[in-house]
């Protein structure tokens, strides 16, 4: 019997507001939080692919079902796209540089009551609202107080820029005030944004060709995020892999010339967006969007499926050091952590696992990948639990040392240890970014690259 999910909540579409030559205020009213299981998007191409962006505080309150929403058409012009670089302490000031003038103004006022200041900048949450300091720069006036909601940062100057720890992120920055604590976000065009998703996610000396075609794998998934989120949060992504990889403004030649050569470019199937999930390496058999990253069954196309298909050749990503792994964990170990996470996620059999002495896979996909595993206590019945959920909870103790890198794996337990070993790296849903380096590196192009990672889908140009 197959291992069936329900399909409940999520969904994907877009922010309509246009770029601009100077840096407009969206007058669309603040979106409300909402907590998200995240699709993680990607994944670094290695373990050791270097960590530049910052760390992203996850939501502590627990997933909230949303209802599934089809993909969205190709948008006519370049979207505008929200991405949450962090959520800080409510406690903590915010220091803020800018190469020039800053507009502060509290959403929903006129432009006329802002506050235009040069000079840094240090924002603190108050009570009944914000409290903005100045130092440095020719204005007399050194702080003004705000009232609570969202405020908003506008870079003046044409380098469009804001200045937060020690990096140069484009766009308009807002803060929000959260159970969570203080979120910073950044409104950016999608065009200014791109470059630095590519400068993150592939490694300098990777071929043009698979620069272009993660730069509209990066823009599809984007296209579709922010349209899922319109209305719903003050956010689309976050800087990091619970969506997109992002280091903000980058001066990599490659990410820069990538998204400029293919402008606008999304993935479509019949006339949607596709949500173009990608991994570092997907170890020659790749995963199901549905049931993998996402429970919308409007994902469920054949663009992010395996459908009938077998297994991709080993030469997919075959080179690659993420190729093939093993970890060996002690079984105490997997059974606590297996524990915590059934107890955080509303699994009562696992928070109450009595030990461990198998784990082996329920049901695989097409081809053949794990996706669901099933776990044979010391006492009591087996229990299942989707594969990738499996990885999830093996990895929440945050120890790359004993991490598995994917949910393709085989368990063996014996003497007090399990040992695991895996193929790949990541979910495995779309692009393999190995195996995309690899093609470029045969002489492949961006178009043969998606035609064979994302099958039915078309490369359209949305906006010019």
């Amino acid at each position: 019997m197959r291992w069936t999910r329900v399909c409940i909540g999520w969904m994907s579409l877009l922010i309509a507001a246009c770029s601009s030559p100077e840096p407009v205020r969206p007058v669309a009213p603040a979106r409300p939080v909402a907590s998200e299981r995240a699709a993680v998007a990607q994944g670094s191409p290695e373990p050791s692919a270097p960590t530049e962006q910052p760390t992203v505080t996850p939501p502590s309150a627990p997933p909230k079902p949303l209802p599934p929403k089809p993909l969205p058409a190709p948008p006519t012009t370049e979207p505008r796209v929200a991405i949450r670089l962090a959520s800080v302490p409510r406690s903590q000031a915010i220091a803020l540089k800018s190469a020039g003038e800053v507009r502060v103004l509290q959403d929903g006022d006129p432009i006329s009551s802002a506050w235009t200041v040069e000079g840094d900048l240090s924002v603190r949450a108050v009570p009944g609202g914000w409290k903005v300091s100045r130092s440095g720069g020719g204005a007399a006036r050194s702080e003004r107080s705000f009232a609570s909601g969202p405020l908003w940062i506008e870079p003046l100057s044409k380098a469009g820029e804001i200045r937060w720890n020690d990096r140069d992120w484009p766009g308009e920055m807002s803060v929000h005030d959260t159970e969570d604590g203080i979120d910073l976000v950044m409104s950016v065009g999608m065009e200014s944004y791109l470059p630095g998703v590519i400068a993150k996610e592939l490694y300098p000396s990777w071929t043009p060709a698979a620069y272009r075609a993660q730069a509209i794998a990066a823009r599809s998934y984007a296209t579709v995020e922010s349209d899922r989120w319109e209305g719903r949060r003050h956010y689309d992504m976050v800087a990091g892999q619970l969506s997109q990889a992002w280091i903000g403004a980058t001066d990599n030649a490659k990410a820069n010339d990538a998204v400029r050569q293919t402008r606008g470019q999304v993935l479509v199937e019949s006339g949607s967006v596709v949500p173009a999930y990608y991994s570092s390496a997907c170890g020659g058999r790749p995963a199901n969007a549905l049931g993998t990253v996402t429970d919308n069954p409007h994902h469920d196309i054949a663009s992010v499926s395996t459908g009938d298909g077998a297994a991709r050749k080993e030469g997919c990503c075959g080179g690659s050091p993420v190729a093939s792994w093993k970890v060996v964990i002690p079984v105490s170990a997997i059974v606590t952590r297996l524990r915590a996470w059934g107890a955080a996620h509303g699994r009562a059999d696992l928070a109450k696992l009595d030990g461990l002495v198998r784990v082996e896979a329920a049901d695989r996909n097409a081809a053949g990948r794990p996706i669901a595993m099933r776990l044979r206590p010391a006492r009591g019945a087996d229990l299942l639990l989707e594969a990738e959920d499996f990885r999830r909870a093996i990895n929440a103790a945050g120890d790359g040392k004993s991490s598995i890198k994917s949910c393709d794996c085989d368990v063996v337990i014996k003497g007090g240890n399990a040992t695991i070993t895996g193929r790949g790296f990541g979910h495995g849903v779309g692009m393999c970014q190995h195996g995309a380096e690899a093609m470029g590196r045969a002489g492949r192009d961006e178009r043969a690259i998606l035609g064979r990672y994302y099958p039915k889908a078309s490369i359209v140009r949305a906006w010019r």
